[in-house]
């Protein structure tokens, strides 16, 4: 980093006693952590601080310009774009208001986007939607602990709306039957002629986040991420949405028309069982 660079930091940390020079805390009991990064000296609240701080450094490099002591976002003016810091889940509600100020963002990095898909989805207040492009993708994320903490989500909050649209499989199909019955969350079935070759991540019809498919063949969702984007740009989240409905919708349509087609088939092999029965008995009785 250069010099300049590290007297902005070094500036924010000159509270008597010393504050992180990360989040600006001023550590309990005066007692603070020292770090060389870069071959300066820092202070540290905690070992999450000094973890963070070097992954930030790390990404950034000459351009990590300055950590906003106290916000929930690191600032980069020149690639005019935030990161966001790690937080529990108790201020993740509150990671989605200070995020919802952004406009438009590409993501090249599988591990930032898939942060930034749980972060998004801790922080809902009403509503997931979600659209995995095969059944690949799906069990990615279900390796990955999604549907305890979605059945999390809608336990503290059983007002919350989830809806997942997926390629079945017989594993998905008996998940689904599942969710819905434990937890009231439905995940229905993509049928072919609508898959796209991308997911996508709707919260509280606010955020959007498309998430590219590079190699559906990999077991892991870092593997398998390509070229992503977010965005919070209210036509852009709306457009999302208007998609996912209308196919939700379709997929609906599908079923129903699946059971009709079960239904009548079933009344035309009774009907024709009926017909047999007639025209047997009809032969007896002439003989």
């Amino acid at each position: 980093m250069s010099s300049g660079n590290n007297d902005i930091l070094k500036n924010q940390s000159s509270h008597k006693g010393g504050t992180c020079a990360l989040c600006g805390k001023i550590p309990k009991n005066s007692k603070t952590i020292e770090e060389i990064v870069d071959g300066d000296r820092y202070l540290f609240d905690s070992q999450n601080c000094i973890s963070i701080f070097k992954k930030l450094a790390s990404l950034y490099g000459q351009e990590f310009m300055s950590v906003s002591v106290g916000e929930q976002y690191v600032y980069d003016s020149n690639l005019k774009r935030y990161v966001l810091r790690e937080r529990e889940r108790d201020s993740s509600q509150e990671e989605g208001k200070k995020i919802e100020n952004q406009a438009f963002q590409i993501i090249s990095d599988p591990t930032e986007v898939q942060e930034l898909a749980f972060k998004l989805a801790w922080s809902t207040e009403n509503e997931i939607l979600g659209l995995f492009s095969t059944p690949n993708a799906f069990h990615r994320q279900e390796r990955m602990g999604i549907l305890p903490k979605l059945q999390q989500l809608k336990r503290n909050n059983d007002k919350l709306r989830i809806k997942i649209l997926t390629p079945f499989d017989d594993q998905i199909e008996s998940v689904s039957k599942r969710m819905k019955n434990e937890s009231d969350i439905n995940i229905m079935n993509l049928d072919e002629s609508s898959r796209i070759k991308a997911s996508f991540l709707l919260v509280d019809r606010k955020f959007v986040l498309f998430v590219g498919l590079k190699d559906d063949t990999k077991s892991t969702s870092y593997e398998a991420i390509g070229v992503s984007m977010f965005s919070s740009i209210r036509s852009t989240v709306i457009s999302y949405v208007t998609i996912f409905e209308i196919v939700w919708r379709q997929q609906e349509l599908y079923q129903q028309l699946s059971k009709f087609r079960q239904r009548i088939e079933t009344y035309e092999l009774i009907n024709k069982q009926l017909n047999d029965t007639i025209a047997d008995l009809k032969h007896r009785l002439d003989f």
